[in-house]
């Protein structure tokens, strides 16, 4: 084999393999560089990401809408039988995680991924995961403590990535190390320092734990559980690390598993479906132009065909 073929065959190699070195500083830097790289490229890149139980281990799975192409691979090579969560996207990324490893010596690990690059990162447990691992469990704990809270992944205006846990305190996740004692816990996670750590003030009110948060410009939602008869919203502001109530929720008589929050044109959206209906009414956040909370706004009443005592509430 001469010099030029041997040359050829590494630079190849290279070029076939699915992970990224770890660039210098902080390591999703290279996300804003691969942003840059979709808006100016016309390829057929994935849209949708989710994840199913292979043979051995759990596949991750991404679905291009243009081509109708799907990929399968195995990046973190997760065994089938653990259960994982997925975050929310945040700028074409999102986070692989299991809150707690059940009857088993394995760590519960976090990851943050690149499905078009295949890139990923593992990161150090946070505090929440270490003390659940340490619970004894029993059928009747186990029920006790599930579901856990998910976590939220999001990007503020003016600063880095972060991963934030907003859980509720209980005997099981008791930590000296926290310094505070009230009705929930938030931990926070910074790439830069590689690192989590607690927040001192963290909301009065217990969070509903079967929900997702949901973020957008910088600022992070959840749902409480009924205090009084109404739900109320909290919100996180990732710049300045504080939360505040939503001044007005146009759902607060309901139960918040009646209630859903997500993010449509980069605003916070609630829905509800009006129990004994067919009937799912979506309300829109408007802010006001210094960026700050304003009033939800009726955005549509969609009615759905079917029998309402036989549909499910979203």
């Amino acid at each position: 084999i001469t010099k030029k073929e041997k040359k050829k065959r590494r630079s190849s190699r290279w070029s076939s393999s699915t992970t990224i070195r770890r660039p210098r500083g902080n390591p999703l830097e290279a996300s804003e560089k691969h942003l840059k790289f979709v808006e100016q490229s016309k390829n057929d890149h994935p849209k949708i990401l989710f994840a199913s139980r292979g043979h051995q281990y759990m596949e991750l799975k991404t679905l291009c809408l243009e081509s109708a192409s799907l990929r399968v691979f195995n990046l973190l090579y997760i065994p089938r039988r653990q259960y994982i969560e997925i975050s929310g996207s945040c700028n074409g990324l999102v986070c692989v995680y299991r809150d707690r490893e059940v009857y088993s010596k394995r760590e519960a690990s976090i990851y943050v991924v690149n499905p078009t690059t295949r890139w990923f990162r593992q990161l150090p447990q946070a505090r929440f995961q270490i003390l659940m691992s340490k619970a004894t469990y029993t059928r009747e704990t186990f029920t006790d403590i599930n579901p856990i809270p998910r976590l939220a992944f999001a990007k503020a205006k003016l600063c880095d990535y972060k991963l934030v846990w907003l859980y509720n305190s209980d005997k099981y996740n008791s930590d000296a190390m926290s310094l505070n004692d009230g009705f929930t816990k938030c931990e926070v996670f910074n790439f830069r320092a590689n690192a989590w750590r607690y927040l001192t003030c963290t909301p009065r009110y217990r969070i509903f734990n079967d929900q997702t948060p949901a973020s957008a410009n910088g600022l992070v939602y959840w749902l409480t559980e009924r205090y009084n008869g109404e739900t109320k919203v909290i919100v996180f502001d990732l710049q300045t690390e504080t939360f505040r109530l939503l001044p007005k929720n146009p759902a607060a008589s309901s139960h918040p598993d009646h209630i859903d929050l997500c993010i449509l044109d980069n605003k916070l959206c609630m829905s509800k479906r009006k129990r004994g209906t067919m009937i799912q009414k979506i309300w829109s956040l408007q802010l006001d132009p210094h960026g700050c909370d304003s009033t939800m706004h009726t955005g549509c009443d969609i009615e759905e065909q079917g029998d309402p005592t036989q549909s499910s509430l979203w």
